[in-house]
């Protein structure tokens, strides 16, 4: 829904959502960071890690600076979703940083922004959904904001680089719904961001812990704020964070069905054992869960690990391994197109289709084929016609709790592979026929099913 129409909801809203008074949304001050302030570079941006001048994109960091709200639970929070909360604290002043990467030439802006919650719990931002699907953004002409929302990532910022981020002080993660909310607004009343260009929409995502935040998000504070015109919540769990103090909020957390803007929730199979109990389709909550990937993944991990490698933030920059190859299945190919249908459902467009969820025995045991890999599930072209097992988890490595979550892939024996593809071309036809069923259903899109068939087509497989 456009944004001056959802205006004209908000006093109502307020009246069914928040119990109490709430005060308006009111937008921040933001301040451009010079260049070449500090070190030189944002913690955790693009700066020797994707060369975005090449795409004919810019980055940019700005501090941001208000007063946010913090919010206490009223009533008892039921896995419905439809939940109350009101004011607890009021007038709350924090400084932040968020990141925009935007076309140079502002008339490529496509009108769409994704603002992504940085992610946390390794101590320091990490862009999961950037990483994943910067491709995607800049070929899209989108712009993409980073925020840091919480009091960890803050933290860490002036550690790192106190010269850049000597200002920034978030004082308790409780801050970190207003300032979310806040860096939309700050979007919006500032066209500077974006190049000079007003943004038709604007998304808001989030991975892992962040998502658990952009849970209790959608059913809580967005009713009152509708400060997105649609969130993407990736890697989530059954429970939520909690408004409040505390570091677990309700247990068990649908997206609630009466919100007036769309919920993407997009899962990796390391991510169904935890949420099967909240798998929900309904008019503006859509779930995917791709099979055979990992809650992260060997392509992210590139990425983060040549960022940490420059800003050493994680084991003075070492890169993180695992005791197995990390999962390599191509999960960014669903998430572009989780975004591309996200940015159509919120401008009033068809909802995005629907996906089969991943087989499971009890809501606990993913159901497996002789190879070991996934049944049912969002079917990606690497899967359909597979040259590995890829599982959900990892075990070791040098980053405590990092592996668990980053899978594995296992490639198949030569003999298992001249077993499925007696040779090249029977192996590139299947493929092919594989891809242009994903494309068909919309869960690949046009660009990556040219990258993925021409991969196909260059693989050595079956083995010479």
């Amino acid at each position: 829904m456009r944004r001056a129409a959802r205006l004209v909801l908000a006093v109502s809203l307020l009246s069914v959502a928040v119990v109490g008074t709430a005060e308006a949304l009111a937008a921040p001050t933001v301040t451009a960071v010079p260049a070449n302030a500090g070190k030189g570079w944002p913690v955790s941006g693009a700066k020797g890690v994707i060369d975005l001048a090449a795409r004919g994109y810019v980055e940019e960091e700005y501090l941001m600076s208000g007063r946010a709200n913090t919010y206490e639970q009223v009533g008892s929070w039921t896995s419905d979703g439809k939940w109350n909360m009101r004011v607890a604290t009021s007038d709350n002043p924090y400084t932040t940083r968020i990141v925009v990467v935007r076309p140079t030439d502002p008339a490529r802006f496509s009108g769409t922004v994704v603002a992504e919650w940085l992610n946390v719990s390794f101590g320091v931002d990490i862009p999961v959904d950037f990483s994943q699907s910067y491709q995607h953004f800049l070929r899209s002409g989108h712009i993409y904001v980073g925020v840091t929302a919480q009091k960890g990532g803050a933290d860490k910022l002036k550690s790192l680089d106190p010269g850049r981020y000597g200002a920034v002080n978030i004082s308790a993660d409780t801050l970190s719904y207003d300032i979310f909310s806040q860096a939309a607004e700050a979007v919006r009343a500032y066209p500077r961001l974006l190049g000079g260009r007003a943004a038709d929409v604007v998304l808001g995502t989030g991975h892992s812990q962040s998502a658990l935040r952009l849970t209790t998000y959608a059913n809580a504070v967005q009713p009152v704020h509708e400060a997105y015109d649609g969130l993407m919540l990736h890697g989530r769990a059954a429970l939520a964070a909690p408004i409040g103090d505390g570091l677990i909020g309700a247990l068990s957390a649908k997206i609630r069905t009466d919100l007036r803007d769309p919920v993407f929730i997009l899962q990796a199979e390391t991510d169904v054992v935890f949420s099967s109990s909240v798998r929900q389709d309904t008019a503006l909550v859509r779930t995917w869960e791709v099979a055979g990937t990992a809650h992260a993944d060997q392509y992210g991990l590139d990425l983060y690990n040549a960022a940490n490698a420059r800003d050493k933030a994680i084991n003075d920059g070492a890169a993180t391994y695992c005791d197995k190859p990390v999962n390599s299945m191509t999960f960014r190919y669903a998430e572009n197109a989780a975004f591309h249908h996200l940015d159509r459902w919120a401008r009033g467009g068809a909802a995005p289709p629907t996906a089969s969820p991943i087989t499971m025995l009890l809501g606990l045991i993913i159901v497996r084929d002789a190879d070991q890999n996934a049944l049912g599930g969002l079917r990606l072209p690497d899967l359909d016609t597979p040259i590995a097992a890829h599982a959900p988890n990892n075990s070791g490595g040098n980053v405590p709790g990092a592996c668990g979550l980053l899978g594995t892939t296992t490639p198949f024996t030569p003999d298992r592979l001249r077993q499925l593809y007696p040779d090249h071309a029977t192996y590139v036809a299947k493929f092919v026929e594989a891809a242009n069923r994903a494309l068909n259903a919309g869960y690949l899109l046009r660009p990556d099913y040219d990258e993925a068939v021409a991969r196909a087509r260059a693989a050595n497989v079956p083995p010479s």
